[in-house]
């Protein structure tokens, strides 16, 4: 039955390894540096298994949390509510610039050719309006006939809305998108990779708190040691991921600021081709 629970165990351990690597390319080149590269010796190598030992040691801790239950370090009801909020916080973000993307450029293949790249010099609809109403007056009903000179002033205006849109698509993406992305991949981010440190410090902290339980009394002042250490760098890092999480508090309230100047740019867009119209159907005596 030993032996059994062994295997098991042995099993659990092996599956957990598996997923792990498999969901981190960078570990699988270290493997890959580890068993193919002839180089990869002495200290190198000494580093290469030191890591795949943690690796091992923090599967089998997910293992026996998963599967067995085990008692595990709680990281506080605090802290667990910040960081459900900047999941919801980063999906929503996620959303708001895609939103955003949209409202700028509604056709989804020209957002494709480059999301980053600024697309205000491009020709909008306005400025195909505004040809086409040019194209109709010269080649077809005359410039000189009422209908063609009609055409030729509200194709100058379309040109000059035009103008203005590209204006409006220039502001918002150097500024309010501009400032989301780097909330998205900087301080959001930052998170995220503190709250996986943290994580990995949790689950060595948890494996050297069964070590040391299972220890015989001439083995337990080692892994005290080792225990002691584990719970500085779980500590070390629970103030790193605070740090982080105040950093992106503060770049989240920033946004604010950027979404007063969306609007900003909104009005003047609008109250430009509010007064370009109005200038037009007085012009036209209509």
């Amino acid at each position: 039955m030993e032996n059994f629970t062994r295997f098991l165990h042995f099993i659990n351990s092996l599956f957990l390894t598996t997923i792990i690597i498999c969901s981190s390319p960078s570990l699988v080149q270290r493997l890959h540096l580890l068993f193919i590269n002839p180089s990869s010796v002495g200290t190198r190598a000494h580093f290469k298994m030191d890591a795949l030992k943690r690796l091992a040691s923090r599967a089998r801790q997910k293992s026996a949390e998963i599967i067995l239950s085990a008692e595990k370090t709680e990281i506080g009801a605090e802290l667990e509510g910040l960081l459900t909020k900047t999941d919801k916080t980063e999906e929503h973000m996620k959303k708001l610039v895609h939103a955003i993307e949209v409202y700028l450029q509604p056709n989804p293949a020209v957002r494709a050719l480059d999301p980053r790249k600024d697309k205000s010099g491009r020709q909008n609809t306005l400025d195909g309006l505004g040809e086409a109403m040019k194209e109709a007056a010269s080649k077809a009903v005359g410039a000189e006939s009422t209908f063609g000179a009609i055409l030729l002033k509200v194709s100058q205006t379309e040109s000059k809305m035009a103008a203005g849109e590209r204006q409006l698509i220039q502001s918002i993406t150097t500024q309010t998108l501009a400032s989301l992305r780097h909330l998205l991949e900087n301080e959001l981010r930052a998170v995220q990779k503190e709250r996986s440190a943290l994580n990995k410090k949790r689950l060595d902290l948890d494996a050297t708190k069964s070590r040391w339980k299972r220890a015989s009394d001439d083995k337990k002042p080692a892994v005290e040691a080792e225990l002691r250490k584990a719970q500085d760098e779980f500590d070390t890092q629970l103030e790193t991921i605070s740090t982080a999480l105040e950093a992106l508090q503060t770049a989240v309230d920033r946004q604010a600021e950027q979404l007063v100047q969306f609007v900003a740019a909104q009005i003047e867009y609008h109250s430009s081709s509010l007064k370009l119209l109005k200038d037009l159907k007085r012009d036209l005596g209509a």
